[in-house]
């Protein structure tokens, strides 16, 4: 192990995003109306949609650490690692942002626009499941 990277807990943070993303691709609402009239539907995806970013955070958080950064944010260990080399700048921005709608979700539940939240369905999820492909790839390289 490289610089203190444990790959043991990346990988079960990854699987938890996997398990995530899976579940938010059998659940995705044909619709905005249809995610907008069904409460449970929002429920799923929503809680769906912050655990999948947490688990991409944990992993930023501690690849940062076995690489001696130490962000002062969630957003921050995304741009750390842009900086770093270890993903691509732009890329670190992306999932910067979301960080923050992660927060949103959190912490501004009662007035998440659904629109938005379809949108991070159908496009933005793509980009956890790339930063997860490119943290098994620092695993591989790192070993």
């Amino acid at each position: 192990m490289k610089g203190g990277l444990d790959a043991e807990v990346v990988e079960a943070r990854l699987r938890e995003l996997s398990r995530r993303l899976k579940r938010l691709s059998s659940k995705k609402p044909a619709s905005l109306k249809q995610l907008v009239a069904d409460e449970d539907l929002q429920d799923i995806v929503s809680r769906n949609l912050e655990l999948a970013i947490q688990a991409c955070v944990d992993v930023a958080a501690h690849v940062c650490g076995a690489h001696g950064m130490v962000p002062a944010t969630a957003g921050d260990a995304f741009t750390m690692l842009g900086g770093a080399g270890l993903i691509q700048k732009a890329f670190g921005q992306r999932l910067r942002r979301a960080v923050g709608f992660r927060n949103l979700l959190v912490h501004e539940y009662a007035e998440v626009d659904w629109k938005i939240v379809l949108r991070v369905l159908e496009r933005d999820t793509k980009d956890l499941a790339a930063f997860g492909k490119a943290m098994l790839a620092l695993i591989e390289k790192e070993e």
